[in-house]
């Protein structure tokens, strides 16, 4: 299995998502690029040099992106996509961690 395959999917996946979201309600670009910039920088990390401790502090942050949808009112289907995202982004980041350190 390789999970490293299906976080950089999971987290594209999650960035499309939220840009079509926000672009659908009127979020101002200067606002997505900074929900989208922790995102970004671990993926192109995951890419290019991945490793447990990568995963696990990722783990952290995306639990912050998690709590943010406790705070929406009227959340749309889109939303509820974005949660389903974060919380499949949450279990591979937790399962590639624990890979990367069975294999040392």
């Amino acid at each position: 299995m390789n999970l490293r395959k299906y976080f950089l999917i999971l987290i594209s996946a999650l960035l499309v998502t939220h840009l079509f979201h926000g672009l659908l309600i009127g979020i101002p670009l200067i606002g997505i690029f900074i929900w989208s910039l922790p995102l970004i920088i671990f993926g192109y990390l995951a890419y290019k040099n991945p490793s447990a401790k990568l995963y696990q502090i990722f783990g952290f942050i995306i639990l912050i992106y998690f709590m943010i949808f406790f705070g929406r009112p009227n959340a749309s289907l889109l939303s509820w996509l974005e949660l389903i995202e974060i919380v499949a982004v949450f279990f591979v980041t937790v399962y590639a961690a624990r890979e990367r350190l069975n294999v040392k």
